[in-house]
């Protein structure tokens, strides 16, 4: 196979996933999740986003819409410095793994057990920042809150903030500080991104790394 052949796909998934912001329990009770109460907040909004600093490792379900395409549903895990996303395009499994504190990321081919060693700084692009790192930041964003509102039976903060280039609206979680649901309008149209089936339990090791014996392609210029 050429290195073309590895290269369009990897262009799609890069257009896909920049598409919006990458925008339960801590152990998720094995993925079931119960119901919660519409209440009043008794938190403020820099109070509910302080709780995602203490989420150590979470994997979930991605779910991207762009304006006019198809939903697209990348896994995610994270754990510290460490990243994995995997999807399915035109056919092909692709993965990426990143290890930020080894600065050290890869493209990786299950189906042909082969993977190209691409720049750290290339790969975040793609992927984008964790839900943890966007509890973080948002704030520099002065968001307003709208109100509560039970999203997919957890408890949100809805809020609202404006960026140079786009209005974005956030469902934050309020049990954990994470969004689980944003928004982002644009001169295209309105671009959601959802993340389902939250786990928060531990996650092997090897999640996050390539198996023995996988060929590293050279790198085509610019990756």
């Amino acid at each position: 196979m050429t290195k073309l052949k590895f290269i369009a796909p990897l262009l799609l998934l890069g257009v896909l996933i920049l598409v919006g912001a990458g925008c339960g329990e801590k152990k998720a009770e094995e993925g079931v999740i119960e119901e919660e109460k519409v209440e009043e907040a008794t938190e403020s909004l820099t109070d509910v986003l302080a709780k995602a600093a203490g989420i150590t490792s979470f994997k979930y379900d991605m779910v991207a819409t762009a304006p006019g395409e198809a939903a697209v549903t990348m896994k995610m895990w994270w754990e510290g410095k460490r990243m994995r996303m995997e999807g399915t395009f035109e056919g092909k499994s692709i993965i990426y793994l990143v290890d930020a504190g080894k600065q050290l990321a890869h493209i990786y081919y299950p189906a042909e057990n082969m993977a190209m060693k691409i720049s750290l700084h290339k790969a975040e692009e793609t992927t984008g920042e964790s839900p943890t790192e966007q509890s973080e930041s948002v704030e520099q964003y002065n968001p307003v809150t709208l109100g509560t509102e039970v999203l997919d039976g957890k408890t949100c903060l809805v809020i609202k903030y404006s960026t140079q280039t786009e209005e974005v609206k956030m469902w934050v979680w309020t049990k954990y500080g994470l969004p689980i649901r944003t928004e982002t309008a644009t001169a295209k149209g309105t671009s959601v991104v959802e993340l389902k089936n939250i786990d928060f339990g531990d996650i092997s090791d090897s999640m996050f790394e390539l198996p023995a014996g996988v060929q590293i392609m050279q790198i085509p210029f610019g990756f």
